[in-house]
């Protein structure tokens, strides 16, 4: 089988950039209409004169099934091979570029070569309604999309390069279960180059971002594919732009592009660009369908798997929102190597969060190496992502709408949640979510379970964040943690450890207990 397969029109460069491409892959270069001429004994355009299209066609085929069954390197197939339903059907188990020009470049291209039959009469023309006729036909076959137009050979290979290179890098899948159809979650580096993939039958793509990753939704819409339109969306960055204002600008944007249900929303962003950009999916139409690609660590061990989708109000955060499972999650460790060291300790909060109470590994990880967890570029890091997002999957694989067991991903939100509000969202979640996990140490010693405490200040405080919370707040935090979203009624919940990955969810946790929690966390 070969390595990968060119395809496209007349004059985008098939046979230039093939033996290229083969040069710079070290492998063997094949040419299919190179071996029709050879086994007839003469030129393709003498075969089209003396015996006519059927008749090469027929030895195209054939040329095609023989050389895709023998060859293991580079294969270049002639602009019409894709005609035949056989020859689409041999290419869907291998990786096809299909290569692009526009018709004034391609007629360039062709004017130098006398040698195309099909092009013999009113050149142009004829190559506008080949080009027209055949390229759902390239579409339908295509693993990958390069435009050749206005382009050198030598920077054309290097994109192929890259892109073949993220195609058979390392890269793990988590499989998520929390919706009618399971999603994929990509972890590896390149991933964001996998889009194309999961852009179904969308005719349109919204990519919403912020400031901050513009240059990089501005790449997210360039993969998209020639007749798929990309609008880019900006939002205001952070909690700022978690509001149902902002949400209804989106929608209205929406409407103004003529989005429909079979078009697609991609999140490019931090934890709040996901929240958000689920949100205005999950409401549009009644739902339509929405990519991840989450360019911070607790972005995408967080709100970018799930299904939670959210925005923040004067009652609290995330307190309006809906269930809405991705189509998929691509979680591009390239992303996290430019994050300052602060965010991707924040991110890493919420992975010790999953140690806890699910995967002690993580712990040990942490512990054995925290500045490895605070290296990007470390293949530790890479680890305790996948662990972290195997846990969530597991999780909300069971209990897609928080009827209870997912229940325990909120272990230490509930205080968490109420210094974010405390603070107007100007801490990092994470920050609070560290020090929500010591609170729940405390209240789990207090109440006669596992003692945590000594362990969850130290692996925190390892990764430099915070562990205690100012004193004299506590009426204050109680108001805002009695509206927690698992209470029931007036009865408080909390997520406490019965022992080291053992949570529970319990509900006879006095005032007296909760405050001495507090008083404790502000020693």
């Amino acid at each position: 089988m070969p390595l990968v397969v060119i395809v496209g029109p007349p004059g985008s460069g098939k046979t230039t950039i093939g033996r290229a491409l083969a040069a710079a892959l070290d492998a063997p270069f094949r040419d299919v209409d190179a071996d029709i001429a050879a086994a007839a004994g003469k030129p393709i355009p003498d075969i089209f004169v003396d015996e006519g299209e059927e008749h090469f066609r027929a030895l195209e085929r054939e040329a095609v099934r023989r050389a895709v069954a023998e060859h293991d390197g580079v294969l270049a197939l002639g602009g019409g091979a894709v005609l035949a339903e056989s020859t689409r059907k041999l290419l869907a188990d291998v990786t096809v570029v299909h290569l692009r020009v526009d018709l004034a470049e391609a007629v360039k291209r062709t004017e130098i070569d006398k040698g195309r039959p099909l092009l013999q009469v009113n050149p142009r023309a004829t190559l506008r309604r080949l080009m027209d006729e055949r390229l759902p036909l390239y579409r339908e076959v295509e693993t990958f999309a390069i435009d050749t137009t206005g382009r050198d050979v030598d920077d054309l290979t290097a994109e192929i390069q890259a892109r073949l290179a993220v195609r058979t890098a390392l890269v793990s899948t988590v499989e998520v279960r929390d919706a009618e159809t399971p999603y994929p979650v990509l972890i590896g580096r390149g991933t964001t180059d996998r889009l194309p993939d999961f852009l179904g039958k969308a005719a349109r793509v919204a990519v919403l971002h912020t400031a901050s990753t513009a240059a990089l939704a501005e790449r997210v819409g360039s993969l998209c594919p020639e007749g798929v339109d990309a609008t880019l969306m900006e939002l205001p960055d952070a909690e700022d732009g978690k509001t149902v204002a902002v949400a209804e600008q989106v929608w209205e944007a929406l409407g103004a592009e003529g989005f429909t249900r079979t078009d697609l929303v991609v999140g490019v962003g931090g934890g709040a660009v996901t929240d958000l950009a689920g949100f205005v999916a999950a409401c549009w139409l009644r739902g339509v369908a929405v990519v991840h690609v989450p360019t911070s660590l607790l972005g995408a061990v967080d709100a970018a798997v799930g299904g939670k989708t959210g925005v923040n109000t004067a009652a609290g955060k995330n307190l309006v929102g809906a269930f809405h499972p991705p189509r998929a999650v691509l979680v591009d460790l390239d992303h996290f190597t430019t994050l300052p060291e602060r965010d991707l300790a924040a991110g890493l909060a919420e992975v010790v969060k999953a140690g806890f109470i699910a995967d002690p590994v993580i712990l040990d990880l942490v512990e054995a190496d925290p500045a490895a967890a605070l290296d990007a570029r470390n293949p530790v890091v890479a680890e305790l992502v996948e662990r972290a997002i195997a846990v969530k999957a597991e999780v909300v694989g069971s209990d897609l709408k928080e009827g209870g067991l997912r229940a325990i991903l909120n272990y230490g939100h509930t205080f968490a949640h109420a210094i974010e509000k405390l603070e107007h969202y100007r801490w990092r979640h994470g920050d609070a979510v560290a020090v929500g996990m010591v609170y729940a140490a405390h209240l789990g010693a207090i109440t006669g379970r596992v003692d945590l405490v000594d362990r969850t200040e130290q692996v925190l405080e390892s990764l430099g964040l915070p562990t205690t919370y100012e004193a004299g707040r506590w009426d204050d935090i109680l108001k805002v943690m009695k509206i927690d979203k698992k209470n029931v009624g007036a009865t408080q919940r909390f997520v406490l450890l019965d022992a080291l990955a053992a949570p529970v969810v319990v509900d006879d946790v006095t005032a007296e207990q909760q405050r001495e929690a507090y008083e404790r966390l502000t020693a």
